[in-house]
């Protein structure tokens, strides 16, 4: 007769085994959380290359479960574990496969979360209950709620009920904890400009505050209504979208996409090509792909379990169920220079964008290196142990928000460039680099003016007035000099972003 192991000893030998594999890699400074590490593997063979947004999916998951039993300290403010992450990637690479993983394990895991804790966590007085909000609909009715007037029987005090029209308020699919799932987000209402959609920014931005306060209450004033309708958000945002055409417009101007941890990638042709064959070799393989969904959030059931052990020791005071340890903000300190460092080096219209994501990769760098100490606890058998957030939590989390950044970076450089391009042949830019180009010595990098402008003339066959009028506009371009009466031009050099950590 085969062994049984019930779901208790299955998820105790999980974690046993995956605290041996940590403690043999705890060398290794940028590897995750053994659990983590797990669970993208089995992620990735479903959505092939995209470990990154595996990880991601990990703690987005984590973030949520964990909201009401953690508040993380920082001075005078608090702030919550939730990760709101927005993956931006070529259509057809892996993000719908990814939630067909990621999907079915949060929707697991709540439901078991729910079955077993629901009366005992309480958060503003009322039971938390996760669930999944597949975000379809953007009017504000479906996301902050309505009003309606329905006639009741009111009881009086003298005499018998009678009936009376009564506000009834219905509420919106942002209410409540678990997830948001945009699984288009460029329909969100984010990147195409209208009255309505500006509502739904605003949502966003209002959900995406910290819990630890009433700013992230969605309040709206309905029509016919005296008193306004209050969405009691607390959810996690999960989003994704192929890249769309105006990103950096929107990057650049909407603050929700600052307060997102954002991974972009333009995957490669070769990549591509892979993928696609990959497909082809499993065509008429047959995998189980019920008992990873089970093994995954048996496992974040383990953590939740481990996690409101600890919430209940301390007595239920969020802001002490994690310490930090001696080396913790040492470690911080050196990340947030090498992100820094790394923005810094951009060049000037890539870093005027990108250095605005700085603090809030500060923040999220922060809770990922919290969730990392949260999610090896159960494998740690000294108990003591558990839940100190240490350097190593913090390499852990870098290893991750590192890639984040570098890969908005590299995209704003790439998009900016072929931007700058295109607006420069618009204006004739181009035209005077190549006479540059055509005109310059070889022993000499400077150019006189009027040879300069003489050749633009024959290369375009433009008139003379209006070469002139152009070059007006890229003078900035040219550094200048004097020799007598003649005026020499020399073309700047661009900045590269030549960026190492």
């Amino acid at each position: 007769m085969d062994n049984i192991i019930d779901i208790e000893d299955e998820d105790r030998l999980y974690y046993e085994g995956l605290a041996v594999e940590q403690e043999k890699r705890d060398g290794d400074e940028m590897s995750l959380p053994s659990v983590v590490e797990d669970y993208v593997n089995s992620a990735v063979q479903v959505s092939k290359y995209n470990n990154v947004p595996a990880a991601l999916t990990f703690f987005t998951l984590l973030g949520q479960l964990t909201y009401p039993m953690v508040k993380i300290a920082r001075g005078r403010s608090r702030d919550d574990t939730r990760i709101n992450f927005l993956w931006m990637q070529t259509s057809g690479t892996g993000k719908s496969e990814m939630y067909n993983f990621f999907g079915p394990v949060a929707k697991m895991t709540f439901e078991m979360i729910n079955a077993t804790y629901e009366d005992q966590i309480i958060v503003n007085g009322v039971p938390v209950h996760y669930d999944i909000f597949d975000v379809k609909d953007i009017t504000d009715a479906a996301l902050v709620g309505s009003g309606e007037k329905e006639e009741q029987l009111v009881e009086q005090e003298n005499g018998p009920p009678r009936r009376e029209k009564v506000v009834v308020f219905k509420k919106g699919a942002l209410d409540g904890s678990g997830l948001c799932v945009y699984d288009e987000f460029e329909y969100s209402g984010v990147f195409k400009q209208s009255q309505h959609k500006e509502n739904v920014i605003m949502y966003l931005n209002t959900l995406m505050n910290t819990l630890w306060g009433k700013n992230y209450q969605i309040s709206k004033k309905l029509k016919d209504f005296e008193e306004p309708i209050i969405c009691d958000s607390r959810r996690g945002v999960y989003a994704t979208t192929y890249i769309p055409k105006d990103l950096t417009k929107v990057i650049a101007e909407k603050g929700v996409m600052q307060r997102m941890l954002i991974f972009i990638w333009e995957v490669p042709q070769y990549i591509q090509d892979q993928i696609n064959e990959d497909m082809i070799e499993e065509v008429g393989v047959i995998v189980d792909s019920e008992r990873p969904i089970k093994k995954y959030a048996n496992a974040f059931l383990v953590i939740y379990d481990a996690l409101r052990k600890r919430y209940e020791e301390v007595g239920q005071d969020p802001e002490k169920t994690i310490v930090y340890g001696e080396d913790f903000n040492a470690a911080l300190k050196n990340e947030w220079r090498s992100m820094r460092n790394y923005v810094t080096n951009s060049r000037p219209e890539v870093f005027e964008i990108a250095g605005n994501f700085i603090t809030r990769l500060l923040g999220t760098l922060t809770k990922l290196s919290v969730l990392c100490a949260i999610a090896e606890a159960p494998g740690i058998t000294d108990e003591k142990q558990r839940y100190i957030v240490t350097s190593r939590n913090v390499r852990q989390a870098s290893s991750l928000v590192r890639q984040c950044y570098k890969s908005l970076v590299s995209w704003l450089d790439t998009a900016l460039k072929v931007r700058r391009e295109t607006l420069e042949a618009k204006t004739g830019m181009l035209d005077f680099k190549q006479a540059y180009q055509d005109t310059k010595p070889k022993d000499d990098e400077w150019v006189a003016k009027t040879v300069l402008l003489a050749q633009v003339r024959k290369n375009t066959n433009k008139g003379e007035s209006t070469i002139y009028r152009h070059f007006q506009k890229h003078e900035d371009k040219f550094e200048k000099k004097k020799i007598g009466v003649k005026v020499y031009v020399k073309l700047k050099e661009e900045k590269q972003n030549d960026q190492n950590i």
